[in-house]
């Protein structure tokens, strides 16, 4: 299979994956799309074992790498900010103090699995 034939296939299932979860959400069944993404990953990963060309180089994976940590930088400082002002806007809110603690738990958690997946990455490099 070309790598271009692959990225035609990849557009399709990404179509099909927004209209199936776009459908379940109107619908409420919440467990057909997990369902559909489980499947269509795993075809994936089959269909991307069959291609015979390459389909991404060594800068593009250093371009993602640095893109990865741009967004979690960003993410963090927005999302640090908007949990400061809700915090503050507290007292006059009472909903905005369970948004703002899910906005820190997320940024927190968000951060350990970038460090937990860089150490793991890093040693795997050292082997």
């Amino acid at each position: 299979m070309t790598a271009k034939r692959f990225q035609q296939i990849k557009l399709v299932f990404v179509v099909l994956i927004a209209m199936i979860v776009g459908q379940s959400i109107v619908r409420n069944e919440y467990l057909v799309p997990l369902i559909a993404l489980v499947i269509s990953a795993l075809v994936l990963m089959y269909l991307r074992r069959k291609v015979t060309e390459v389909v991404t180089d060594e800068r593009d994976h250093a371009i993602g790498g640095k893109a990865a940590f741009l967004s979690i930088q960003i993410y963090s400082w927005i999302a640090v900010v908007i949990m400061l002002v809700l915090f503050g806007l507290r007292a006059s809110n009472p909903a905005y103090e369970p948004i703002a603690t899910t906005l820190a738990y997320s940024t927190c958690a968000l951060m350990l699995i970038y460090s937990g997946s860089f150490r793991y990455l890093c040693g795997r490099c050292d082997k």
